[in-house]
């Protein structure tokens, strides 16, 4: 008897009390909550010195003048204006708007048959965040150009079009990405209303034909930019259920 207690108590002896084994789960949890928070905060802190930064490369590049306010929202606006071009397929705008060597690769996008890309409907309004993320200055063909790519964070609801026939034309769209997403969840299309999508601009602008009059022509030249290349990096649809109350983030694979 005593044996056979004895191995059944002992391995039960090792075994720390409730409320030690509790104590020490929260002790665990709090630290990984210290440590997603601490990465969190590296994260944004890293991130805006980025931004900061390039926004000074930009300064040194073009002069005292420029208007950093102006530019993000000049920027913004432009964004708008290709998301739209590429909707429609306007190739006079697309023309007008890019470099030589980008608007042929940006019409192309507004060719793809792809359903993602028609689900993009984002104005100005729409673009919540405007951000520099890279600044370099290159020569081509003999001339020097500064060309700065710019993050833009769209957010829309999808379903706040101005006629009906509009929403219902989305609300197709909507099931044809599902459908072709091969999801093996049911989603109701008319749930999922909501669009996140991160869009990469680059603006190219000329600096000068030479290093003598490179400082001058930065000086004096107030516009003159142009989109080089456009990119579709994230897309991600949110289903909310207003029966459940629930939400689902539904998030697809790099488009173009």
């Amino acid at each position: 008897m005593c044996i056979a207690r004895g191995s059944v108590l002992g391995p039960k002896t090792l075994q720390p009390p409730y409320h030690a084994t509790h104590q020490a789960h929260r002790e665990l949890s709090h630290l990984s909550g210290r440590r997603l928070r601490w990465k969190l905060g590296v994260m944004q802190l890293l991130s805006g010195l980025r931004h900061r930064y390039c926004l000074w490369r930009l300064r040194c590049l073009l002069g005292g003048a420029f208007d950093v306010g102006g530019f993000q929202e000049g920027t913004r606006q432009a964004a708008a204006t290709m998301i739209e071009a590429v909707h429609q397929a306007d190739w006079p705008c697309i023309r007008s708007c890019c470099t030589e060597r980008g608007s042929a690769d940006i019409y192309g996008l507004s060719q793809d048959q792809r359903p993602y890309g028609r689900l993009v409907r984002f104005q100005r309004q729409h673009l919540r965040h405007a951000l520099p993320v890279r600044v370099v200055r290159r020569w081509i063909d003999g001339r020097s150009y500064v060309l700065v790519d710019m993050l833009f964070v769209g957010l829309r609801n999808l379903l706040d079009l101005g006629t009906a026939q509009e929403k219902e034309e989305m609300v197709q769209r909507i099931q044809t990405v599902l459908a072709d997403s091969q999801i093996q969840e049911q989603f109701d299309p008319k749930h999922c209303r909501l669009v996140i999508a991160e869009l990469v601009l680059t603006f190219c602008k000329e600096l000068g034909e030479s290093e003598v009059d490179l400082q001058n022509s930065a000086d004096e030249r107030e516009d003159g930019w142009l989109v080089d290349s456009y990119e579709l990096h994230r897309f991600k649809l949110i289903s909310f259920s207003p029966k459940t109350l629930s939400f689902r983030v539904i998030e697809f694979p790099k488009p173009v």
